[in-house]
Parts: C-alpha cells; sequence; structure tokens
C-alpha cells in the first residue's frame, strides 16, 4: 500500500454497503408512511403515539438473545433471514392498505414485528463490520454506512415516500417490501462464513443469561461506555417523545401536506448526512469526547428551535440541526465501542446498549403522546430540550475526561 493512501474497507464491505442503503430507501419510505397512515386514521395524539410505541415495545423480549445469538451464528446468514422475514411482513402490510383493510391494531402488529427482525438484524451487524473492515478503515466503514443509510432513508426515501403516499396509501409500502428482498439478494452475495468462532479467542461462558451478563459486565465495566450509555438513555427518552408525535406537530400544530411532512423528515436526513461526511474530520480535530458533547448541546438547541417554530422553513432548519446532532452520536459511540470491545463480545455488548436505550425510548414515546394531550404538541418539544440541557449540565462533561482516559 502506497504511503498516505485511504485505507480500503474491501469488497464485502461494498456488498453490505450497497444492503443497507437498499433496504434504507425503503425503511425510509415506510417511516413516513405509517405515521402518515396513522394520522388518516385518528386524529387523537395517544392512539397516533400507540403506533410509535408499539415499534418500542418489543424489545425487552428479544434484545439480549439477539446479542447472544449473534455471537453464536454465521452474521451474514442470520441477517439474510431477517431481511426475508421483513419483505414478508411489509409485503402484507402493502396488501392491507391496498384493500382498505388496514387499521391502527395492524399497524401496531406490523411495526411491533418489524421492530423484533431489526433486533436480530443490527446484533448480527454489529459484528459483520469489525469482523470485514480493518481497524485502520472503522471511522470511513461507520461514516459510510451511516451516509448511506440516512441518504436513501431520510434525504430520499422519506420524501419519496410522503409523495407516493399521495399517490396511493399502498406504494410505499409496496417498495419497502421489495427494497428487504433486493437487500436479502446482496447480503447472501457475501463471501466466507462470519461464524464468530472464526474470530473469537477464549470460549465465551455457556447459558444465555451466563454470557448476556457477561457483556452487560463488560460495557459497564468501561467508564467511557458507561457514560455514554447513561447519557444515550436520555437522548433516546426525548428523541422517542418527539417522534411520537412529530407527525401531529408538522399536520395539525403547523397545518401542512403529507409531502410537506417527508420534506421536513428530508431536512433532518440532510442535517445527518452531512454530519456523517464531517464526523471523521471533526473527531480528528476536536476529539470524540468533545464531538459527543456537542452533539448533545445542539439536540438542546434544535428541539427547542423546532418546538418555537410557525413555518415549515423554521422547523426544516431545526431538524437539519438535530439531525447531524444524533447523527455525530450515533457514529462516533459506534466506533468508540469497535474500538474498546473485544469482537467475541461486540453482539452482546451493542444489544445490550440498545436494550437499554431502548428502554428510555419506550418511556419517552408513551411520555411524549400523554404530555401531547395534556399540554399540547409544542410542550414535548420544549420540555425535551430542556431535559437534554439538563443532561449536559450533569454529566457531559465527564465525556471528556473519560475519552482521554
Amino acid at each position: 500500500m502506497k504511503r498516505g493512501r485511504r485505507p480500503d474497507c474491501g469488497s464485502g464491505f461494498r456488498l453490505l454497503w450497497a444492503s443497507v442503503v437498499v433496504s434504507g430507501l425503503g425503511s425510509g419510505m415506510r417511516y413516513v408512511a405509517l405515521p402518515l397512515l396513522a394520522a388518516d386514521l385518528t386524529a387523537d395524539p395517544r392512539k397516533v403515539s400507540l403506533v410509535f410505541l408499539a415499534g418500542q415495545l418489543p424489545w425487552p423480549l428479544v434484545m439480549l438473545s439477539a446479542g447472544v445469538l449473534a455471537d453464536r451464528v454465521d452474521r451474514r446468514r442470520l441477517m439474510y433471514v431477517v431481511n426475508a422475514v421483513r419483505a414478508a411482513v411489509a409485503g402484507a402490510l402493502a396488501t392491507a392498505v391496498a384493500l382498505g383493510d388496514a387499521t391502527l391494531l395492524l399497524l401496531m402488529a406490523v411495526a411491533a414485528t418489524l421492530d423484533l427482525a431489526q433486533r436480530f438484524y443490527l446484533g448480527a451487524w454489529a459484528g459483520i463490520v469489525p469482523a470485514i473492515v480493518p481497524p485502520p478503515a472503522r471511522d470511513r466503514g461507520n461514516a459510510a454506512l451511516k451516509g448511506g443509510a440516512v441518504a436513501a432513508g431520510l434525504v430520499v426515501g422519506n420524501p419519496v415516500g410522503a409523495a407516493l403516499y399521495d399517490v396511493h396509501p399502498a406504494l410505499p409500502f409496496t417498495f419497502d417490501a421489495s427494497s428487504y428482498v433486493v437487500a436479502a439478494v446482496l447480503i447472501a452475495l457475501l463471501r466466507g462464513s462470519f461464524r464468530p468462532e472464526r474470530v473469537a479467542g477464549p470460549r465465551a461462558p455457556a447459558g444465555l443469561r451466563r454470557q448476556a451478563a457477561a457483556g452487560f459486565g463488560l460495557l459497564w465495566k468501561l467508564p467511557l461506555l458507561r457514560r455514554i450509555v447513561l447519557l444515550a438513555v436520555l437522548f433516546n427518552f426525548v428523541g422517542a417523545a418527539q417522534l411520537a408525535v412529530g407527525v401531529l406537530f408538522v399536520r395539525h400544530t403547523l397545518g401542512l401536506s403529507p409531502t410537506v411532512y417527508g420534506a421536513l423528515a428530508a431536512a433532518f436526513g440532510v442535517g445527518s448526512l452531512l454530519a456523517s461526511l464531517l464526523e471523521g474530520r471533526l473527531v480528528f480535530l476536536l476529539g470524540r469526547g468533545r464531538v459527543l458533547y456537542a452533539a448533545l448541546v445542539a439536540a438542546a438547541a434544535a428541539a427547542l428551535g423546532v418546538g418555537l417554530s410557525d413555518s415549515g422553513w423554521e422547523a426544516g432548519c431545526f431538524a437539519a440541526v438535530y439531525g447531524a446532532s444524533m447523527t455525530l452520536w450515533a457514529v462516533t459511540v459506534t466506533t468508540v465501542r469497535q474500538d474498546r470491545v473485544p469482537l467475541e463480545y461486540m453482539g452482546r455488548v451493542t444489544m445490550t446498549h440498545r436494550t437499554i436505550v431502548r428502554a428510555a425510548a419506550t418511556v419517552g414515546a408513551a411520555a411524549g403522546g400523554l404530555t401531547a394531550h395534556v399540554s399540547g404538541v409544542r410542550s414535548v418539544f420544549q420540555i425535551g430540550s430542556a431535559l437534554l440541557l439538563a443532561g449536559v449540565l450533569a454529566g457531559g462533561r465527564g465525556l471528556l475526561r473519560d475519552s482521554s482516559s
């Protein structure tokens, strides 16, 4: 390799990236179409938030077991199977919408099922990236995956999904099902075996509980990862509360159309995409601790700005800042975990982290709907901003200290 040449992520990574981008495009269409369909079925914020909440509830059933399974089986095969299952579920939803048989209960069931499948997908994904991407290329690889997913799902998928929903509500769900089929084929083209035993060191303790406990113990023992997960609890609580009522804020508070709702989601995606392109340079200049701290501060400011907005343009600008802050946080946290956690523990540690923060998101989604019902949709954003600022003051500065240890 020539001196100064950028490290290559490899051909296997390119197939993985293409699979993530294709499935992200379909998911982006569904993410914007699902709340639009729920809002067309009911204007009650509590009922609309139930659809979002349904996508949060299944995590206790499989989160830790998904991490353990990902550390036991061929991760490529697991991702292939999950994508096939998701294609079938999304196809069933598209059929029901086309026939006019969609109900809130059906939307909740689909959201819950797809979330269950996503847990297993993420468990496998957490271990397959460091297995195929060498350490010098991981910052670049993680940013490329995040940027590709954001560009496909938010920048393209969300506005296209909203526009297709205006044409016919079944179209975005049909595209979602098709994208999972293509993604499954791309994953199947990956060569080699991705069983953890090929790269693992000492033999892992037997038993689901012991293996899950080992993952939690390692996460909690590392000071920076422990601090990150505690702050992520707050981040996800606030974010889920706002996402749960976001469609009502756009449709009813601002009085905008479904297409504009998709455009605002795209603005969030543009900010996220820009952040994924700049994350590596920002980490190089500032360090990971400062990037994480800045992400929390920016999220607090953006949440307040969205809550005070009176037009789509204002909300879109603050949504872009919000998207940038969340992506800076997510990409940086992923690289920190990959650098500090042994590969044979990656699935369990990753899913333990996600279990904890998903619990916060579940509570946050319910709290968002109740708060909007009692004191209005705007208050969800304003209270969320205050909570994020409190988190910065209480524990954000510790990121700077821990990241240097």
